[in-house]
């Protein structure tokens, strides 16, 4: 799912020929023809991200953010029961490890998902670490905001980023506001 919207939103964004222009400068393996049931490489989202970013001229975790953001509300109008149960954009965010990935999982079985371990949760902040083996924090960062817009919140993010031995850790410190 992640690449086959990936290709929708370039499109939408940016337009036929530069989607055209990326994939044809990627040199995928692919060529672009992906679908939902499938699993792609982590390297191969790189290639599509970083080409983007050369021909847009914008920096590639903002593309990936700006990205995140949309996907959010393409996975709400194709699975609605996944926020169904939320109330707000902090209340979702913080069950994504218990609630949302184990269906995920359930749909792409080889998916290789992060991990989030909530840290604090009140009505207006929460603290949660992000842990993952693709460095795709700026992904995470845009589901969140993409969170915030379906619930018509307000959010800041605080990203506190650290390596460690396994791949990567964030920590995010997601304020709501009004």
């Amino acid at each position: 799912m992640v690449f086959t919207e990936l290709v929708e939103f370039v499109e939408n964004k940016f337009g036929f020929d530069t989607l055209d222009a990326m994939l044809e400068a990627s040199m995928l393996e692919e060529k672009g023809a992906y679908t939902q049931a499938a699993n792609y490489s982590y390297e191969e989202l790189v290639a599509i991200v970083s080409r983007l970013a050369e021909i847009t001229n914008s920096p590639a975790g903002d593309l990936i953010e700006a990205y995140g953001r949309h996907l959010f509300g393409r996975i709400v109008n194709l699975y609605p029961p996944m926020v169904a149960n939320f109330s707000s954009s902090l209340a979702f965010i913080s069950q994504v490890d218990t609630f949302i990935h184990p269906e995920v999982k359930k749909l792409y079985p080889d998916a290789d998902l992060p991990s989030f371990k909530l840290i604090t949760l009140n009505e207006n902040e929460l603290i949660i670490d992000y842990k993952s083996n693709k460095p795709l924090m700026s992904l995470a960062r845009g589901l969140m905001l993409g969170a915030a817009d379906f619930f018509h919140e307000t959010i800041e993010i605080l990203e506190d980023n650290q390596a460690d031995e396994t791949g990567r850790l964030a920590r995010f410190t997601v304020r709501r506001y009004g």
